[in-house]
């Protein structure tokens, strides 16, 4: 699920701005759900609104599956299977854009992301194309992907929100990929071996945590197509990521970067998406101050997507545990204000029951947020992917909404009781003069 970004509202007080009402149809489109025998998931939405389609193939090898010496490798693999020739001599890429289209991948915490979207009639033979690809990448390719890659690295490393992210993510990951720099670091990224990217490349063949999601005007026949080349994948499972060791302290990391303001992160603990407490952490995020979209911050095609301005709340669910921050810069405002702001609002959240009517206008704005994400065949698919993957299959994404419905002010206190605690915070200072 995907949500858009907002700034903060009204910390102290938890004022609630108007929200937009959910759309008359409370349910989304009927899905489909396949598993093959060697445990690929294929599920698909179909719809005729317009001949074009889209896929979300999620390979279960993303950030987690890093380590120090490697960080990176995540995404310069990704960047070599979408450079490797296909028939006809074309990448990948260059395959979807002369079909109409485009293809693009995302690094998640726990998977990688490969996203294509073209006249529905080209997306079998695309799929196609991107199998044999994941399954046999170009070595000649890698040196231009780590070059693109370590570019986009040095880009993020000069965003304050970025920076400030990472930091956090450095101390509540800690033992784990997670912790790294989503692009690596310049030291790890040139260390990469075409033979590390061989092997990672490998890790992503595995049937069981492979997801393939449909949305679009696809025929039942087309949908049989797309699946095939997945079928001969092994019939195993990924290992399970490093566990994360819960903070029991308080953190506060400084770093300097060329910014003209100071730079804030505060990060706590929060359930990831599939937990029983995930409906009720949206709801605190509509009271807390409504955040960006979950991948706001991932790393892809075009590196990050968080603007330099970024300033609000982010919740990262799709990580396990998840994380929930709130940013905070010096040219929007008084950044101790704020910061007393949110210490109020949380202290509130914790130490007493809301009243009902303010519960009811704030899961309101996380069912609004919900329904209004989904406004692509992209967003479609990727939220189809991440339900198929869930405990509840493909009904996840009726399921949620009716479980953001039922959230209580006892909820909402228990829970940021468990979460809203600990916290982690990241401080960004412009360079002085002359250090």
């Amino acid at each position: 699920m995907k949500l858009f970004a907002a700034t903060v509202v009204a910390l102290a007080g938890l004022t609630l701005t108007a929200a937009a009402p959910p759309p008359d149809a409370t349910r989304f489109p009927q899905a489909s759900m396949l598993r093959l025998p060697n445990g690929v998931i294929v599920t698909a939405q179909i719809s005729s609104d317009a001949p074009i389609a889209s896929a979300a193939v999620f390979v279960p090898a993303g950030l987690a599956q890093q380590n120090a010496a490697n960080a990176g490798i995540a995404a310069v693999t990704a960047a070599v299977v979408l450079r490797t020739p296909v028939d006809g001599g074309k990448s990948v890429s260059a395959a979807a854009v002369a079909a109409g289209g485009d293809a693009a991948y995302t690094v998640d915490p726990e998977a990688t992301r490969f996203e294509i979207e073209c006249q529905a009639s080209a997306l079998p033979q695309l799929i196609a194309d991107l199998a044999r690809a994941l399954a046999a990448p170009d070595p000649s390719q890698f040196a231009a992907a780590r070059s693109d890659v370590l570019n986009a690295a040095k880009s993020d490393d000069n965003n304050p929100a970025m920076v400030a992210y990472s930091m956090v993510r450095q101390v509540r990951y800690q033992g784990t990929g997670f912790a790294f720099p989503q692009g690596g670091r310049s030291t790890s990224l040139t260390r990469l071996t075409v033979v590390d990217m061989q092997r990672f490349a490998a890790s992503y063949q595995y049937g069981n945590g492979t997801v393939i999601a449909l949305a679009g005007a696809l025929a039942p026949g087309e949908i049989d197509s797309i699946a095939k080349p997945f079928a001969s994948w092994p019939a195993r499972s990924a290992p399970p990521p490093p566990a994360v060791t819960a903070e029991k302290r308080q953190h506060e990391i400084v770093a300097h970067r060329n910014v003209q303001v100071p730079w804030l992160a505060v990060g706590f603990a929060a359930p990831s998406q599939f937990s029983k407490d995930f409906p009720t952490m949206l709801v605190i995020q509509a009271l807390l101050g409504r955040g960006g979209d979950v991948h706001a911050f991932s790393f892809g095609s075009s590196g990050s997507a968080a603007p330099p301005d970024y300033v609000g709340a982010y919740y990262q669910y799709e990580a396990r545990p998840g994380s929930f921050l709130i940013f905070f810069n010096g040219a929007s405002g008084d950044i101790d204000a704020a910061l007393k702001q949110l210490e109020d609002g949380i202290t509130r959240l914790r130490g007493q029951q809301l009243p009902d009517e303010l519960i009811a206008r704030a899961r309101k704005l996380a069912l609004g947020d919900y329904y209004l994400s989904v406004t692509s065949l992209s967003d479609a698919a990727w939220l189809l992917g991440r339900s198929a993957g869930s405990p509840d299959g493909v009904a996840f994404e009726d399921a949620l909404a009716a479980r953001i419905s039922s959230v209580t002010p006892a909820d909402v206190q228990r829970v940021a009781r468990q979460y809203l605690a600990d916290e982690t915070v990241a401080v960004v200072l412009p360079v002085e003069s002359g250090r």
